[in-house]
């Protein structure tokens, strides 16, 4: 996904002021909201968003961002954004998609996106609070690639060749009436007939594996836990599978992810997701089973050009089944629910929301029943004042999403019912004037969709000093 080139090392322990004025098109659904999901009251509603329209909303680089950070030499780093950006909706209904505004009405009420403490060790680090974990070799992986970001816990452990990662991700539990009198009645096989209501929905995943210059292998674990309070031994770091067999309050899932590096500057990349493994224990009688698979394969290569700067491209395919991330019962559906708050429309117009609702997969960013080629190339000059990076994919879906019968879309094919086919490419231009000023312009398409982007940055960068006890 394209983001805005960065100003040098404006991240960690600096404090920063960064001021972004102009157009940000992007990718949108043809309409701005795809449901009611809830009634509230006679004018009183929650709208469900498209997952394309909030995935591309993101990528909004906001109009004013207050940055403060702290360290104790390199051993702990405290950083937080605050930043003022355009709501989604007022966003979306400007045909100029302007990234700056002068309305109070329009300004969003769902920050920050960024605000962690880190502690470093010879061996990896803890890092805390609202981030978007960096674990996969794309950002089209099939682990954890479809939130923004998230409210966790990442422990990361690196000696000699072994590799350990543990996630603790906290998630928005809150349902619809209607999502709520499912999760209190509808049950799985395995649940022997209970239900778990708790208003609770955390993620845990393990990650254990081997990581040499050759290349690397590791085997991955995803337990989602809802409907019941966390425990200990949920998420206890050094035990496997954990135990609890889809007892009726989690999904599991489990990936292998291998690289290799045949020469220098290159990596060929592959991920294998296996979610609801057809098993005959517990299982209620002629239930079928099923098996939920997806994959993904690519590679990169950075070329390095000398005194002209460097290249790096990335090409990815990936194929994820129809019922991917679902689940029949609410809380164990593989999302992120993420609720925009807004203060765009006027409370006495006829069509009032005042709440939007994405749900972003766990998985795969674009979700279930997709078969994706993507390709990435960026250039960089050596001075790292000009950056370009054009995306280009070609991209098919077929009718099942995160909202469809689970039951129905686990005995489809892939690229179920009509299906979609689309071609995409977006392109954006970096240019650093000077350490104050930032100027950027691109473009791009998404079948009959046409957008262009274009502004300047301003950014007033400090370095904090060392604390020192």
């Amino acid at each position: 996904m394209i983001q805005t080139f960065s100003f040098a090392e404006n991240i960690g322990a600096k404090a920063y002021i960064k001021v972004n004025a102009g157009v940000w098109g992007a990718p949108t659904a043809n309409a701005f909201a795809s449901d009611t999901m809830e009634n509230f009251g006679s004018n009183w509603r929650a709208l469900q968003i498209p997952l394309e329209t909030g995935r591309y909303f993101e990528t909004l680089p906001p109009f004013f961002i207050l940055g403060l950070g702290a360290n104790y030499k390199e051993y702990f780093i405290i950083h937080a954004e605050f930043p003022l950006r355009r709501d989604l909706e007022a966003w979306y209904q400007d045909s100029y998609k302007r990234t700056y505004t002068f309305d109070p009405s329009e300004l969003d009420l769902n920050v920050p996106t960024q605000a962690w403490g880190q502690w470093n060790n010879p061996v990896g680090f803890v890092k805390f609070g609202r981030f978007k974990p960096e674990i996969a070799p794309t950002p089209n992986s099939i682990i954890l690639g479809g939130a923004p970001h998230h409210d966790a816990i990442h422990w990361k452990f690196s000696a000699g060749i072994a590799r350990y990662d543990l996630l603790i991700i906290s998630l928005n539990a809150w349902l619809t009436e209607e999502e709520q009198k499912t999760q209190e009645t509808v049950t799985v096989p395995n649940a022997r007939n209970r239900t778990y209501t708790q208003p609770t929905k955390n993620l845990l995943l393990h990650r254990v594996g081997i990581d040499g210059g050759w290349g690397y292998i590791s085997i991955i674990e995803q337990s989602l836990i809802g409907g019941k309070n966390l425990e200990f031994r949920d998420f206890s770091p050094f035990m496997a599978w954990h135990n609890n067999f889809n007892y009726g309050y989690s999904k599991m899932s489990t990936a292998f992810e291998a690289g290799l590096r045949p020469i220098k500057n290159s990596e060929f990349y592959w991920q294998f997701a296996i979610e609801d493994i057809q098993s005959p224990v517990g299982e209620k009688e002629g239930d079928k089973g099923y098996t939920t698979l997806a994959f993904l394969a690519g590679y990169k290569q950075k070329i390095p050009l000398g005194i002209y700067g460097e290249l790096d491209s990335r090409i990815d395919a990936v194929r994820t089944d129809p019922q991917y991330n679902n689940n029949k019962v609410p809380l164990q559906k593989m999302t992120s629910r993420k609720i925009y708050n807004s203060n765009f429309r006027e409370q006495g117009n006829p069509n009032f929301a005042d709440m939007y609702i994405v749900d972003y997969p766990l998985g795969y960013r674009r979700g279930p029943d997709a078969i994706d080629l993507w390709w990435n190339l960026q250039y960089t000059n050596s001075a790292k004042t000009f950056n370009a990076e054009l995306e280009t994919a070609y991209l098919r879906q077929g009718e099942c999403n995160l909202y469809s019968d689970h039951d129905e879309c686990s005995q489809s094919k892939i690229l179920s019912g009509k299906g979609e086919k689309s071609l995409l490419m977006d392109f954006l231009a970096n240019y650093v004037y000077n350490k104050y000023i930032k100027i950027y312009t691109g473009a791009g398409f998404y079948d009959n969709d046409k957008w262009v982007k274009a502004g300047i940055t301003f950014c007033l960068n400090q370095n904090s000093q060392d604390s020192q006890d």
